[in-house]
């Protein structure tokens, strides 16, 4: 089971990479390193649709 893990953003970038196809985020947390998620198209769209209209969720920390 893979372990869930919550950091606070400074801020974050987001690109279109031509070379891969992908969508490259780059986020800044506030302590820590930048983690960069590369992304297809489409799991983008569902994320900007989903930060759209987000769900209310149970975290357990």
């Amino acid at each position: 089971m893979s372990e869930k893990k919550v950091i606070a953003v400074k801020d974050w970038t987001c690109a279109m990479s031509d070379e891969l196809g992908r969508v490259a985020l780059r986020i800044n947390p506030t302590d820590g390193e930048p983690v960069l998620v590369l992304m297809t198209i489409f799991q983008a769209a569902k994320m900007g649709r989903e930060l759209q209209s987000p769900k209310r969720v149970q975290l357990s920390i």
